[in-house]
């Protein structure tokens, strides 16, 4: 008996599959219909992404008439069913209004954005971080609003880190605002690798010039480590002339030695060099 349930298990659950299957294959060729029709097939069998392409293609106005209120509730039953894009599709609506201009309900955009945010949807974590920031009683959700932006972050919505940063920059956290930016810049993140490096560059601009040939000596060490924070820095000593001649060629080779090792911020740095003619 436990054989035969396991079979039609895996049977049904071949057929749903190979049902999404088939309605990804149409909607990536542009057969629209074809794929509408297959995916409410599946949403009838209670999948939650055939459920979700439905609502897309409402929303979208993809080979039906474009119709909201159809696509939000396909939406609802598609989160309800455990579908995290859809879940946060939901929260928008509740948050900033979204494709059916609901009135603001920031209880219900809560309650949608931590469904997809459980689910690793790092932008529903982020959106939820700004609504206990600025919404839903600041002083007291403090702390909730930097814990999901770092879990945006951590689920890959890269603003989430940039975020991070800022707040504990401001705070005075600057060991800490470094990590964040750090990890957002190492992922691609322009504005976290701006922001590191106005970080850097004001801490040694702040230091005790007698201790320059110490620190040059350090981050050298560092850098021949592979440590790219200390490589950055040596690059700055070699480009402003602290604790070394001045040699931009010099920095210039260690800012792509810190690129080369993964370190998007002396990237930056290298091509800023590169197209000043060094």
């Amino acid at each position: 008996m436990k054989n035969f349930l396991l079979f039609m298990l895996l049977t049904v659950t071949y057929i749903y599959a190979n049902s999404i299957d088939k309605a990804d294959s149409f909607y990536a060729n542009a057969e629209y219909k074809k794929a509408f029709k297959e995916y409410e097939i599946t949403c009838k069998k209670a999948n939650s992404e055939g459920c979700y392409k439905v609502g897309f293609m409402y929303e979208n106005k993809q080979s039906v008439k474009q119709d909201f209120k159809k696509a939000f509730l396909f939406y609802e039953k598609a989160c309800n069913l455990g579908n995290k894009r859809a879940c946060y599709k939901v929260g928008v609506c509740y948050d900033k209004g979204g494709i059916l201009k609901l009135k603001t309900d920031y209880k219900k955009a809560q309650e949608y954005y931590t469904k997809s945010c459980k689910k690793g949807f790092g932008l529903s974590c982020y959106n939820l971080g700004s609504i206990y920031q600025y919404y839903l009683n600041p002083k007291k959700n403090k702390q909730k609003s930097i814990d999901m932006f770092k879990k945006a972050c951590n689920n890959g919505f890269l603003l989430g880190c940039y975020k991070v940063g800022n707040i504990l920059n401001k705070n005075k956290d600057i060991k800490n605002a470094v990590k964040w930016y750090k990890k957002g810049c190492d992922n691609n993140d322009s504005e976290s690798c701006f922001r590191l490096v106005d970080i850097y560059i004001k801490d040694i601009a702040q230091m005790n010039p007698n201790n320059f040939k110490q620190l040059f000596n350090k981050y050298k060490s560092g850098c021949e480590r592979e440590d790219t924070i200390m490589c950055y820095k040596l690059a700055i000593f070699y480009a402003t002339g602290r604790g070394t001649r001045q040699n931009y060629i010099k920095a210039k080779q260690v800012y792509e030695r810190g690129c080369n090792l993964g370190d998007n911020a002396s990237c930056i740095e290298y091509l800023m060099l590169n197209d000043m003619g060094f």
